[in-house]
Protein backbone atom coordinates (compact mmCIF):
# COMPACT_ATOMS: atom_id res chain seq x y z
CA UNK A 1 0.00 0.00 0.00
CA UNK A 2 2.93 2.29 0.92
CA UNK A 3 4.64 1.87 -1.92
CA UNK A 4 1.94 2.56 -4.05
CA UNK A 5 1.41 5.82 -2.93
CA UNK A 6 4.74 6.98 -3.00
CA UNK A 7 4.76 5.63 -6.92
CA UNK A 8 1.44 7.98 -6.92
CA UNK A 9 3.20 10.60 -5.30
CA UNK A 10 6.66 10.43 -8.07
CA UNK A 11 4.14 10.29 -10.89
CA UNK A 12 2.94 13.77 -9.73
CA UNK A 13 5.79 14.99 -8.61
CA UNK A 14 7.65 14.09 -12.49
CA UNK A 15 4.51 16.25 -13.93
CA UNK A 16 4.72 19.04 -12.20
CA UNK A 17 8.43 19.27 -12.70
CA UNK A 18 7.92 18.52 -16.21
CA UNK A 19 5.94 21.33 -17.00
CA UNK A 20 7.80 24.02 -14.92
CA UNK A 21 10.49 22.49 -17.11
CA UNK A 22 8.99 23.02 -20.27
CA UNK A 23 7.59 26.36 -19.32
CA UNK A 24 11.24 27.71 -18.42
CA UNK A 25 10.58 27.90 -14.98
CA UNK A 26 13.33 25.69 -14.16
CA UNK A 27 16.37 24.34 -15.56
CA UNK A 28 17.67 20.68 -15.30
CA UNK A 29 19.70 21.76 -11.99
CA UNK A 30 17.16 23.09 -9.92
CA UNK A 31 15.16 19.96 -10.95
CA UNK A 32 17.94 17.92 -8.85
CA UNK A 33 17.64 20.64 -5.72
CA UNK A 34 14.35 20.53 -5.20
CA UNK A 35 13.99 16.67 -5.55
CA UNK A 36 17.40 16.77 -2.81
CA UNK A 37 14.91 19.05 -0.52
CA UNK A 38 11.67 17.43 -1.27
CA UNK A 39 13.44 14.10 0.27
CA UNK A 40 15.23 15.42 3.08
CA UNK A 41 12.14 17.40 4.20
CA UNK A 42 9.32 15.73 2.87
CA UNK A 43 7.63 18.38 1.44
CA UNK A 44 5.84 18.77 -2.10
CA UNK A 45 7.81 19.38 -4.82
CA UNK A 46 6.18 22.97 -5.35
CA UNK A 47 6.68 23.77 -1.93
CA UNK A 48 9.82 22.71 -1.97
CA UNK A 49 10.58 24.73 -5.17
CA UNK A 50 8.64 27.44 -3.36
CA UNK A 51 11.34 27.60 -0.48
CA UNK A 52 14.57 27.23 -2.58
CA UNK A 53 13.20 30.44 -4.08
CA UNK A 54 13.40 28.30 -7.46
CA UNK A 55 9.53 29.78 -8.48
CA UNK A 56 6.99 31.81 -7.05
CA UNK A 57 3.12 31.31 -5.91
CA UNK A 58 2.50 32.48 -9.27
CA UNK A 59 4.15 30.11 -10.94
CA UNK A 60 3.13 27.25 -9.23
CA UNK A 61 -0.56 28.54 -9.71
CA UNK A 62 -0.22 28.63 -13.20
CA UNK A 63 1.30 25.13 -13.10
CA UNK A 64 -1.53 23.52 -11.52
CA UNK A 65 -3.78 25.02 -13.23
CA UNK A 66 -2.79 23.52 -16.52
CA UNK A 67 -3.01 20.08 -14.37
CA UNK A 68 -6.37 20.94 -13.66
CA UNK A 69 -7.45 21.97 -16.82
CA UNK A 70 -8.18 25.35 -15.90
CA UNK A 71 -6.75 27.85 -18.04
CA UNK A 72 -5.89 31.22 -17.53
CA UNK A 73 -3.07 34.24 -18.00
CA UNK A 74 0.30 34.64 -16.54
CA UNK A 75 1.54 38.35 -15.91
CA UNK A 76 3.84 38.30 -18.48
CA UNK A 77 1.41 37.66 -21.19
CA UNK A 78 1.11 40.86 -23.05
CA UNK A 79 -1.64 39.27 -26.16
CA UNK A 80 -4.82 40.65 -24.50
CA UNK A 81 -6.48 43.78 -22.58
CA UNK A 82 -5.80 43.64 -18.72
CA UNK A 83 -10.12 43.82 -19.03
CA UNK A 84 -9.88 40.22 -18.84
CA UNK A 85 -9.78 39.99 -15.14
CA UNK A 86 -11.28 36.72 -15.18
CA UNK A 87 -8.21 35.86 -17.04
CA UNK A 88 -5.50 37.58 -15.80
CA UNK A 89 -6.51 37.65 -11.96
CA UNK A 90 -8.98 34.41 -11.84
CA UNK A 91 -8.35 34.06 -7.68
CA UNK A 92 -9.81 37.83 -6.83
CA UNK A 93 -12.45 39.15 -5.75
CA UNK A 94 -14.01 40.43 -8.73
CA UNK A 95 -13.80 37.64 -10.64
CA UNK A 96 -15.64 35.98 -7.44
CA UNK A 97 -18.36 37.97 -8.82
CA UNK A 98 -18.52 37.10 -12.23
CA UNK A 99 -18.71 33.37 -11.03
CA UNK A 100 -21.81 34.37 -8.73
CA UNK A 101 -23.16 35.27 -12.02
CA UNK A 102 -22.19 32.76 -14.23
CA UNK A 103 -24.25 30.04 -11.29
CA UNK A 104 -27.38 31.94 -12.07
CA UNK A 105 -27.50 31.66 -15.52
CA UNK A 106 -26.34 28.38 -15.08
CA UNK A 107 -29.23 27.54 -12.88
CA UNK A 108 -31.65 29.86 -14.40
CA UNK A 109 -31.39 30.13 -17.79
CA UNK A 110 -28.62 27.31 -19.65
CA UNK A 111 -29.56 24.01 -17.76
CA UNK A 112 -33.02 25.06 -19.21
CA UNK A 113 -32.28 24.14 -22.48
CA UNK A 114 -31.44 28.03 -23.33
CA UNK A 115 -27.89 28.36 -25.27
CA UNK A 116 -27.70 32.42 -25.93
CA UNK A 117 -28.09 35.48 -23.42
CA UNK A 118 -27.68 39.08 -24.31
CA UNK A 119 -25.46 41.81 -21.84
CA UNK A 120 -27.09 44.64 -21.96
CA UNK A 121 -26.70 48.34 -20.42
CA UNK A 122 -28.31 51.50 -20.08
CA UNK A 123 -25.71 54.08 -21.02
CA UNK A 124 -22.12 53.81 -22.60
CA UNK A 125 -19.16 53.28 -20.03
CA UNK A 126 -21.95 50.96 -17.76
CA UNK A 127 -19.40 48.31 -18.98
CA UNK A 128 -21.17 45.66 -20.58
CA UNK A 129 -17.93 44.79 -23.18
CA UNK A 130 -15.82 44.37 -20.03
CA UNK A 131 -18.84 42.04 -18.50
CA UNK A 132 -19.55 39.98 -21.42
CA UNK A 133 -15.28 39.42 -21.98
CA UNK A 134 -15.12 38.37 -18.28
CA UNK A 135 -18.42 36.19 -18.71
CA UNK A 136 -16.99 34.43 -21.77
CA UNK A 137 -14.15 33.97 -20.07
CA UNK A 138 -15.31 32.27 -16.95
CA UNK A 139 -17.81 29.93 -18.47
CA UNK A 140 -14.58 28.62 -20.82
CA UNK A 141 -12.60 27.89 -17.79
CA UNK A 142 -15.77 25.65 -16.93
CA UNK A 143 -14.80 23.52 -19.65
CA UNK A 144 -17.88 25.06 -21.87
CA UNK A 145 -17.40 25.58 -25.14
CA UNK A 146 -18.26 29.66 -25.42
CA UNK A 147 -18.65 31.82 -28.34
CA UNK A 148 -18.58 35.63 -27.46
CA UNK A 149 -19.92 37.76 -29.81
CA UNK A 150 -19.53 41.38 -30.16
CA UNK A 151 -23.14 42.84 -31.00
CA UNK A 152 -22.02 46.31 -30.42
CA UNK A 153 -22.00 47.40 -34.15
CA UNK A 154 -21.31 50.76 -33.12
CA UNK A 155 -18.82 50.79 -30.82
CA UNK A 156 -17.39 47.83 -30.77
CA UNK A 157 -14.32 46.72 -28.05
CA UNK A 158 -14.21 43.02 -28.30
CA UNK A 159 -11.69 43.09 -31.19
CA UNK A 160 -9.52 45.36 -28.96
CA UNK A 161 -9.99 43.35 -25.59
CA UNK A 162 -9.04 39.83 -27.57
CA UNK A 163 -6.53 41.64 -30.05
CA UNK A 164 -8.40 39.96 -32.69
CA UNK A 165 -6.23 39.92 -36.13
CA UNK A 166 -9.43 39.27 -38.52
CA UNK A 167 -10.99 42.11 -40.92
CA UNK A 168 -14.11 40.62 -41.35
CA UNK A 169 -16.82 40.16 -38.04
CA UNK A 170 -20.57 40.10 -37.15
CA UNK A 171 -21.39 42.55 -39.99
CA UNK A 172 -19.95 41.40 -42.44
CA UNK A 173 -21.45 38.11 -41.87
CA UNK A 174 -24.87 39.34 -41.99
CA UNK A 175 -24.33 41.37 -45.19
CA UNK A 176 -23.44 38.46 -46.86
CA UNK A 177 -19.39 39.89 -46.86
CA UNK A 178 -17.65 36.67 -45.71
CA UNK A 179 -18.55 33.17 -44.35
CA UNK A 180 -18.76 32.64 -40.56
CA UNK A 181 -15.64 30.35 -40.54
CA UNK A 182 -13.61 33.34 -41.68
CA UNK A 183 -14.61 35.76 -39.10
CA UNK A 184 -14.37 33.24 -36.05
CA UNK A 185 -11.33 33.57 -34.01
CA UNK A 186 -10.28 30.83 -31.15
CA UNK A 187 -8.31 32.31 -28.12
CA UNK A 188 -4.92 30.09 -28.01
CA UNK A 189 -4.60 30.80 -24.74
CA UNK A 190 -8.11 30.10 -23.58
CA UNK A 191 -9.24 26.78 -25.11
CA UNK A 192 -12.99 26.46 -25.18
CA UNK A 193 -13.10 30.07 -26.13
CA UNK A 194 -14.48 31.68 -29.67
CA UNK A 195 -14.68 35.05 -30.52
CA UNK A 196 -16.35 36.50 -32.66
CA UNK A 197 -15.93 40.75 -33.57
CA UNK A 198 -18.35 43.23 -34.62
CA UNK A 199 -16.51 43.06 -37.81
CA UNK A 200 -16.65 46.52 -40.28
CA UNK A 201 -18.76 49.37 -38.72
CA UNK A 202 -21.71 49.51 -40.79
CA UNK A 203 -24.03 52.22 -41.24
CA UNK A 204 -27.02 50.08 -40.79
CA UNK A 205 -26.55 48.21 -37.03
CA UNK A 206 -30.62 48.07 -36.60
CA UNK A 207 -31.34 46.58 -40.13
CA UNK A 208 -28.81 43.90 -39.97
CA UNK A 209 -29.62 42.37 -36.58
CA UNK A 210 -33.11 42.27 -37.99
CA UNK A 211 -32.32 40.21 -41.09
CA UNK A 212 -33.19 36.63 -40.59
CA UNK A 213 -29.64 35.51 -40.89
CA UNK A 214 -28.83 36.94 -37.21
CA UNK A 215 -31.56 34.60 -35.79
CA UNK A 216 -30.19 31.55 -37.96
CA UNK A 217 -26.53 32.34 -37.18
CA UNK A 218 -27.52 32.30 -33.35
CA UNK A 219 -29.75 28.75 -34.12
CA UNK A 220 -26.63 27.39 -36.30
CA UNK A 221 -23.98 28.24 -33.40
CA UNK A 222 -26.29 27.03 -30.84
CA UNK A 223 -25.71 23.61 -32.42
CA UNK A 224 -22.45 23.65 -31.79
CA UNK A 225 -21.19 25.88 -28.57
CA UNK A 226 -22.86 25.25 -25.29
CA UNK A 227 -22.98 29.48 -24.20
CA UNK A 228 -23.13 32.30 -26.44
CA UNK A 229 -22.90 35.71 -24.99
CA UNK A 230 -23.58 38.31 -27.09
CA UNK A 231 -22.21 42.32 -26.38
CA UNK A 232 -24.54 44.70 -26.87
CA UNK A 233 -24.35 48.68 -27.54
CA UNK A 234 -26.31 50.77 -24.81
CA UNK A 235 -29.63 51.61 -24.96
CA UNK A 236 -29.29 55.28 -25.28
CA UNK A 237 -27.35 54.53 -28.12
CA UNK A 238 -30.86 52.87 -29.64
CA UNK A 239 -32.79 49.85 -29.73
CA UNK A 240 -30.31 47.17 -30.60
CA UNK A 241 -29.69 45.62 -27.22
CA UNK A 242 -33.79 45.15 -27.30
CA UNK A 243 -33.43 43.40 -30.37
CA UNK A 244 -31.08 40.98 -29.39
CA UNK A 245 -32.38 40.39 -26.97
CA UNK A 246 -35.49 39.23 -28.25
CA UNK A 247 -33.76 37.23 -30.50
CA UNK A 248 -31.41 35.39 -27.08
CA UNK A 249 -34.61 35.46 -25.49
CA UNK A 250 -32.94 36.30 -22.15
CA UNK A 251 -30.78 38.98 -21.04
CA UNK A 252 -28.18 39.94 -17.87
CA UNK A 253 -28.75 43.62 -17.00
CA UNK A 254 -24.83 45.54 -16.45
CA UNK A 255 -25.08 48.87 -14.20
CA UNK A 256 -21.92 50.94 -12.98
CA UNK A 257 -21.20 51.35 -9.45
CA UNK A 258 -21.87 55.02 -8.68
CA UNK A 259 -22.14 56.25 -12.02
CA UNK A 260 -25.32 54.08 -13.47
CA UNK A 261 -28.63 55.72 -12.26
CA UNK A 262 -31.82 53.61 -10.24
CA UNK A 263 -33.95 54.63 -13.01
CA UNK A 264 -32.26 54.09 -15.78
CA UNK A 265 -31.81 50.48 -14.76
CA UNK A 266 -35.32 50.42 -13.50
CA UNK A 267 -36.32 51.39 -17.52
CA UNK A 268 -33.69 49.42 -19.09
CA UNK A 269 -35.05 46.48 -17.21
CA UNK A 270 -38.41 47.65 -18.22
CA UNK A 271 -37.52 47.97 -22.03
CA UNK A 272 -35.98 44.29 -22.59
CA UNK A 273 -38.74 43.12 -21.09
CA UNK A 274 -41.01 44.55 -23.19
CA UNK A 275 -39.06 43.12 -26.36
CA UNK A 276 -40.19 39.62 -24.98
CA UNK A 277 -37.04 38.65 -23.64
CA UNK A 278 -36.34 37.48 -19.79
CA UNK A 279 -34.06 39.02 -17.49
CA UNK A 280 -32.31 36.61 -15.83
CA UNK A 281 -29.57 38.60 -13.66
CA UNK A 282 -27.73 41.93 -13.02
CA UNK A 283 -24.32 42.45 -12.59
CA UNK A 284 -22.76 45.60 -10.73
CA UNK A 285 -19.43 46.54 -12.27
CA UNK A 286 -17.15 48.25 -9.84
CA UNK A 287 -14.06 48.93 -11.67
Amino acid sequence: MNTQLIDRQSVKVSNIGRLLLDMGKLTPEDTERILKKQKEDGTRFGDAAKQLGLITEADLQLVLSQQFDYAYLPAENSNYSRDLVAAYSPFSSEVEGFRGVRSQLLFRWFNEGFKAVSIVGANSGDGVSYASANLAVVFSQLGKKTLLIDGNMRNPRQHKIFNLKQPFGLSDILADRTPGSDALFNIPDLPNLTVLGAGTIPPNPQELIGRSNFAQLIKYASSIFDVIIVDTPALSSGSDGQMLSCITRGAVLVSRLNHSSMSDTINLKKQIESSGASVIGALVNSY
